[in-house]
């Protein structure tokens, strides 16, 4: 298991990310294909800190008991 600080840093890479894709992406120029292909990359990302913020309840509750 990572260690919860290896966990926020990566949480934090995944947010800035996300960030920095909805900042460049947002051109009228763009084709559609492209809109989709940043949606379902933010998805992916999504999902990977969800994962990644499940992981770290699981370290904070297990500190707990």
């Amino acid at each position: 298991m990572r260690s919860l600080e290896a966990l926020n840093e990566e949480l934090s890479e995944l947010n800035l990310e996300i960030r920095k894709l909805l900042l460049n992406k947002n051109s009228f120029r763009e084709g559609l294909s492209d809109k989709i292909a940043v949606v379902t990359t933010i998805s992916t990302l999504r999902e990977r800190i969800v994962k990644i913020q499940r992981e770290i309840r699981q370290i904070t509750d297990g500190d707990k008991y």
